[in-house]
C-alpha cells in the first residue's frame, strides 16, 4: 500500500520540488502551505507521516506539531524540515515528539532515507503490536468459547428434559424449563453481541444497524447530551433540522458521534458564544450535518484538543461505515466547522399519516 505523506511549508518552490521528488519515489503526497490547512487535511484523511517547516506565518511548526499530537495522541510520525539548525531548536522539536529533524539545505535522497527509516520503524512496532493483539485475541476467544459452552449445554439439557418427558402434564414445570432455556438463550445472545463489538473494535470498524428513521430526534438527542456542558460554560446550543427529514441510518451510533463532536465544540468555544448543529438534504444528494463551534480568543487546552481528536476518530469510523465523508474547515474568525455527508436518497418523512 502506498504511504501517504502530509507536507507543510510556506515556500511554494520548495513545497513543489519536495512533493515532486517524494511522489516520484513512490509516496502519495498532500502538500499545503499552512498549519491550518494541514489540520483540515489531517482530519479528512490521516497520513502515515507528516513533514513540516517551523518558520511559518499564522501557526509555526511547533504549534502545528502540538495540535497534531493533541488530535492524534502523537500516533503519526512527524519530521521537521527547516532552515533552523540551532541545537536548541532541534531539541525543542525532538522533545515535543518529533521523530526526526532535517535541516535545509538537504539532499533529497537523505530525506527519502530518513522517511523510509521512520516508516520501517513504525511498521516493526505495529507488527509487534499485532502479535500482542493476536495473542490476546487467542486468549479472549478461548475464554469466550468456554463461556459459550455453559449456556449452550444448559439449553440442551432443558430441551432434552422437555422432550424426554414429552412435555408432561404439568404446565408449570414446562414453563420453568422454557424460562430457564430462554434465560440461557439471552445470555448466549449477549455473549455473541459482545464478541461482535470486540471484533469490530479490533478491526477499526463500526457495526451498523441502518433503518429508515427521522433525523430530528437523533440531532436533538445529540444536543441534549451536550446541553448541560454548554449551560455550565455559558455557551448557547442552536439546532436546525426539519422535523420530517428522514434517512436510512444507524441513529444510535450516529447520535453518539454527533454528541461527541458537539461536546468537543462546546469545550473549544468561549463563554457567550454560539455552537450550532444543522441537518439538511445535501445539494448533491444525501444527508448533510454541519457542526460549528463558537470560536475562541485563546489557545485550546491539550485536553480539549485531545477530546476533539477522539470525537473525530469515532465520527470518521461512523461516517465511513455509512459510506460518507467528513471534513473540517476553520474560518477567518477562528470558528471551526465540521461537515458530515452521508450518501443515499433522503426521504421526506417516515411514518407520516396517510390522507
Amino acid at each position: 500500500m502506498t504511504k501517504r505523506i502530509l507536507l507543510v511549508d510556506d515556500e511554494p518552490q520548495l513545497l513543489f520540488s519536495v512533493k515532486e521528488f517524494l511522489s516520484r519515489v513512490g509516496y502519495e503526497v498532500t502538500a499545503v502551505e499552512s498549519g491550518t490547512e494541514a489540520l483540515e487535511k489531517l482530519v479528512e484523511a490521516p497520513p502515515d507521516l507528516i513533514i513540516s517547516d517551523i518558520l511559518m506565518e499564522e501557526m509555526d511548526g511547533f504549534e502545528f506539531q502540538r495540535r497534531v499530537n493533541a488530535l492524534t495522541g502523537a500516533s503519526i510520525p512527524f519530521v521537521f524540515l527547516t532552515a533552523k539548525g540551532d541545537l536548541r531548536d532541534r531539541l525543542d522539536g525532538l522533545r515535543g515528539g518529533a521523530d526526526d529533524y532535517v535541516v535545509k539545505p538537504f539532499e533529497p535522497e537523505e530525506l527519502e532515507a530518513r522517511i523510509a527509516a521512520i516508516l520501517n520503524r513504525v511498521e516493526l512496532t505495529r507488527q509487534e503490536d499485532r502479535r500482542e493483539v493476536d495473542y490476546l485475541r487467542t486468549r479472549i476467544l478461548n475464554e469466550v468459547s468456554r463461556q459459550l459452552r455453559v449456556p449452550v449445554t444448559s439449553i440442551i439439557a432443558h430441551l432434552n428434559l422437555l422432550l424426554t418427558e414429552r412435555f408432561g402434564q404439568d404446565p408449570k414445570k414446562q414453563e420453568r424449563y422454557l424460562r430457564n432455556a430462554l434465560e440461557d438463550i439471552n445470555t448466549l445472545r449477549d455473549l455473541i453481541q459482545d464478541l461482535s463489538w470486540a471484533k469490530a473494535n479490533a478491526d477499526g470498524e463500526i457495526l451498523l444497524r441502518r433503518e429508515p428513521i427521522r433525523v430530528a430526534p437523533v440531532v436533538r438527542g445529540a444536543a441534549a447530551s451536550a446541553a448541560k456542558l454548554a449551560a455550565d460554560k455559558g455557551v448557547t446550543l442552536q439546532i436546525s433540522c426539519g422535523g420530517l427529514l428522514s434517512a436510512n441510518i444507524d441513529g444510535e451510533v450516529l447520535g453518539q458521534a454527533l454528541s461527541g463532536l458537539l461536546e468537543a465544540a462546546v469545550k473549544l468555544s468561549d463563554p457567550g458564544t454560539l455552537v450550532r448543529i444543522s441537518a439538511q438534504r445535501a445539494r448533491e444528494g444525501g444527508l448533510e450535518f454541519v457542526i460549528t463551534d463558537g470560536g475562541s480568543n485563546s489557545h485550546a487546552s491539550d485536553d480539549a484538543n485531545l477530546e476533539l481528536g477522539n470525537a473525530l476518530d469515532l465520527a470518521r469510523r461512523v461516517v465511513k461505515g455509512h459510506g460518507g465523508q467528513i471534513s473540517i474547515q476553520r474560518a477567518a474568525d477562528g470558528r471551526q466547522q465540521i461537515t458530515i455527508w452521508l450518501p443515499g436518497r433522503v426521504a421526506k418523512h417516515v411514518g407520516a399519516r396517510k390522507h
